[in-house]
Formats: structure tokens, C-alpha cells, sequence
């Protein structure tokens, strides 16, 4: 596991730190059904933007600013990226880019969401993470997930569902109900 230190500036983690950490992501797993795709997620953090663009599900490029028509764009400020990174929100952005959960139906679900998820979470210290991801270039339809990290993480690894979540009061929803629903495909 690639052990990244709390003082990490953006720049230095997406040049020094991804591309050791895909490594370790894609070594031993399967691409399965990836080739032929390309996945490029976006990540805006204080004004700093980086890419990341996967081919066939085993070719990484980190790129300096945006990609034509993002897969997944994550904005956050600067603090939550850093307890993102370094282990303080573990997996708190995982099921968004962890490659070694990616397979080609996982790919086909995400392509088929357009709209955008706001994460507002609890941190373990009683603070809050907030995390805005876009879907495919989707301004709208909007949702906001109102949780604590850790639920949001048994949510988003399909240990805890999000109706059940929601209805036993760990996952507060905000702004268009269908489309949070439609969120659950991701989580199964």
C-alpha cells in the first residue's frame, strides 16, 4: 500500500503518488471487458485541476488541467482532498476511483448516470467533508448525501444499501429523489 504523507501538495500526489498507486491498483486484477475503453476522471481542488485517463483499464496518463468529457468530476477544496489521499476519509472516494474496482459493467453504470452528487460528511472529529461529483458533464439533476464518512463508505462498498441507509436515518437526501435512487445501481 502506498503510504502517502498528510503534508501532500496536489500537484506532488498526482505526479509522484497515482501513478504508484494505480500500479498497485491494476497489479493482479483483471482488466475485465476494459479494453478498448477509455475512462478519464477529473479532480478540481482549489482551482487545481487534474486528470487522470485510463486505457483499456490497465494505461494510466495524469494529465495537468481538464479532459474532454469526464467520466466522473470530483471538486473539493483542498483540506478534503489531503484527509482524502492520506487515509483520514479512507475510501471515502473509492467507489469514484479505485481501478481495481472498475470492470466494463461497472463502466456501462456509471456512463449511464448523468447529473451531479453532493457529498456533505461527517468527519470522525465532528467536521465536515464536502464533495461534489459530477456525472458526464451533467449539471443537473442535483442530490445532495448527507452522512457521516464512515457510513458513506459501508454505502458506497455495497456493505450497508442506500434505501436501507436512508430509511434507518444514517443517509439524509436532499434535491431530486429520482435521480438519488437511480445512485443505488452504483452501490450494488
Amino acid at each position: 500500500m502506498v503510504d502517502v504523507p498528510e503534508s501532500v501538495g496536489v500537484k506532488e500526489y498526482f505526479d509522484e503518488y497515482v501513478p504508484k498507486i494505480f500500479a498497485e491498483q491494476v497489479a493482479g486484477t483483471a482488466a475485465l471487458g476494459m479494453e478498448g475503453t477509455e475512462v478519464g476522471v477529473q479532480f478540481d481542488v482549489d482551482g487545481t485541476t487534474y486528470s487522470l485517463v485510463v486505457k483499456d483499464g490497465k494505461e494510466l496518463e495524469v494529465k495537468e488541467g481538464p479532459v474532454d468529457n469526464p467520466l466522473v468530476k470530483l471538486t473539493m477544496n483542498e483540506d478534503v482532498f489531503r484527509a482524502a489521499v492520506t487515509g483520514k476519509m479512507e475510501g471515502a472516494t473509492d467507489m469514484f476511483t479505485d481501478m481495481s474496482q472498475m470492470n466494463k459493467a461497472r463502466l456501462d453504470q456509471i456512463k449511464g448516470v448523468s447529473g451531479v452528487l453532493v457529498l456533505d460528511l461527517t468527519t470522525p472529529d465532528g467536521g465536515n467533508a464536502v464533495i461534489k461529483v459530477s456525472f458526464n458533464g451533467a449539471d443537473s439533476p442535483e442530490s445532495t448525501f448527507k452522512c457521516t464518512v464512515e457510513d458513506w463508505v459501508s454505502i458506497s462498498k455495497g456493505e450497508i444499501a442506500g434505501p436501507t441507509a436512508f430509511m434507518s436515518g444514517k443517509l439524509k437526501i436532499e434535491g431530486d429523489m429520482p435521480f438519488a435512487m437511480g445512485l443505488s445501481s452504483l452501490t450494488a
